[in-house]
């Protein structure tokens, strides 16, 4: 039975990292506004010939294209005074295969929080120990953190040095094609998402999660102290 209870809170941890990473990747990466400033922080309209308005009708198309809600990526806008496709054939090509692999990951995150409930109540309806259950599964949730911190450090500490070998490898390891190597000189895509979008988003993620984590597991603790607490008091009386 210890097996067991040790397996159910191993996969605990690792569903329970993965809804909330996906759950965050999903926030950010869908958010107009966070694309909107970046816009304006890079200097985007200066670069691709597009004012604000035409930039934000292309993300807002993007993100519907991306969240499935639209079923092909053909917008038209104004770039560089002329009104045209915005995007190229190599570049639409590429949105299938990140279309792809969001969805993926929702599927995964759904997946992954129904996972959670279902070792929970597999787990509590096993345990005859109510009370340890619970102090496992707190226990559990602040060594997932651990973990995870300590994990996103290191990815940290290597992509600090060298951000766009490891981004590279991103897309070797999740990208059968070679369809995201676009040219920065003709594809818009690329000049409206530079590198340095990538290494805000990946910070803007990482510091979300963390945020996450840390306070699920503050919440946990502080959850123990008053438990703790009222325990002494019953044992004083």
């Amino acid at each position: 039975m210890r097996k067991f209870f040790f397996v159910v809170y191993i996969l605990f941890g690792i569903f329970l990292s993965l809804a909330l990473l996906l759950t965050v990747v999903d926030r950010v990466s869908f958010n107009t506004e966070y694309y909107l400033d970046s816009f304006v922080k890079n200097d985007i309209p200066s670069i691709t010939g597009m004012d604000m308005e035409n930039l934000e009708i292309t993300i807002t198309d993007l993100i519907e294209y991306l969240t499935d809600e639209r079923e092909f990526l053909d917008t038209v806008a104004i770039v560089q005074g002329e009104e045209r496709e915005v995007f190229g054939e190599r570049a639409v090509l590429h949105m299938v295969d990140v279309k792809h692999l969001f969805i993926a990951g929702r599927y995964i995150r759904n997946f992954s929080a129904l996972a959670i409930l279902s070792l929970i109540l597999i787990a509590y309806r096993f345990d005859a120990k109510k009370r340890e259950f619970w102090a496992n599964i707190r226990k559990t949730t602040y060594l997932t953190t651990v973990i995870n911190i300590l994990f996103i450090c290191v990815i940290l500490a290597m992509t600090y040095f060298d951000f766009n070998r490891y981004f590279t490898y991103f897309h070797h390891i999740f990208f059968a094609n070679d369809l995201w190597l676009l040219d920065p000189s003709h594809e818009v895509l690329i000049q409206m998402l530079p590198l340095s979008f990538f290494i805000s988003t990946t910070i803007r993620i990482v510091v979300y999660y963390m945020g996450i984590l840390i306070l699920l597991s503050s919440g946990n603790r502080i959850f123990d102290l008053i438990r703790k607490k009222r325990i002494a008091k019953y044992n004083q009386h």
